[in-house]
């Protein structure tokens, strides 16, 4: 049990640096919430995300999501109180929320709060396709990813400006991401590069997103099943931390491991 409680705090630690260094590159909300489900909760299966902040005068402004069939709540949609507080969106539990994350009732969709200066200011939804089992393990890691996150969009809150009609984000300045680092409580002795280990057949994968070939080619080239080359590939992005094809062909190339 301590061995799984060590890896699980392994685990936290890299994909947070990870994700923080991401922040780095002023990724947009879009990008964020893409990357909540395609890289960093992988391993869980999650189906969609959806950022969200409180307006003033407490309407809730969806800034973006993904993974959304519905174009209700869409990106820059604003519901009011009473709109928010009885749709089935999950965020009626937000204003005084006190826990880090809670669960809508039936265990698909976990909610992670945003606080500016202990007032809740908005969420991270992140949803699945089927009701989930592990949710104190899910919860766990959506709420150090949120946190994260909420810090972000609280940094860019400010400067987020209306551009025909279009939402344009001003990126915060660099040293703002050491005040990110530092409130999440990371040790001196945290791994800074990646040191990962690939199989025969990673590799293989690794080859074809370098040439840029889908994964239906590649599995088509390898004799895959397009399922296992999707799998590997999510796996491949864990090791490099990286959230996409073209940085994952990018990292693998800085560090010559193709």
């Amino acid at each position: 049990m301590a061995n799984n409680d060590s890896d699980l705090g392994t685990t936290l630690s890299l994909s947070l640096l990870s994700l923080l260094d991401w922040f780095n590159s002023e990724p947009g909300l879009d990008d964020i919430c893409r990357g909540i489900v395609l890289g960093y909760l992988h391993q869980h299966q999650p189906s969609k995300s959806r950022i969200v902040q409180f307006g003033s005068d407490d309407s809730l402004v969806v800034l973006s999501d993904y993974g959304f069939i519905s174009s209700v709540g869409h990106a820059s949609k604003t519901l009011s109180p009473a709109q928010w507080r009885q749709s089935t969106n999950d965020f009626s539990r937000l204003l005084g929320c006190q826990e880090k994350y809670y669960w809508n009732r039936n265990s698909t969709a976990v909610v992670v709060p945003f606080r500016h200066r202990g007032v809740v200011s908005g969420a991270l939804s992140i949803g699945f396709d089927l009701p989930q089992r592990k949710l104190e393990e899910i919860g766990l890691l959506a709420s150090h990813i949120g946190m994260a996150v909420g810090l972000y969009v609280n940094l860019t809150s400010n400067k987020r400006v209306q551009v025909d009609q279009n939402v344009a984000v001003l990126q915060p300045k660099h040293d703002d991401y050491e005040s990110i680092r530092n409130s999440m409580n990371f040790g001196q002795n945290e791994l800074t590069t990646t040191e990962a280990k690939f199989t025969g057949r990673q590799l293989q994968i690794l080859e074809g997103l370098i040439e840029g070939k889908t994964n239906f080619e590649i599995a088509g080239e390898l004799g895959y099943s397009v399922s296992t080359v999707r799998q590997e590939t999510m796996k491949i992005y864990s090791q490099l931390n990286v959230v996409g094809r073209r940085a994952a062909a990018q990292e693998a190339l800085r560090q010559k491991i193709i």
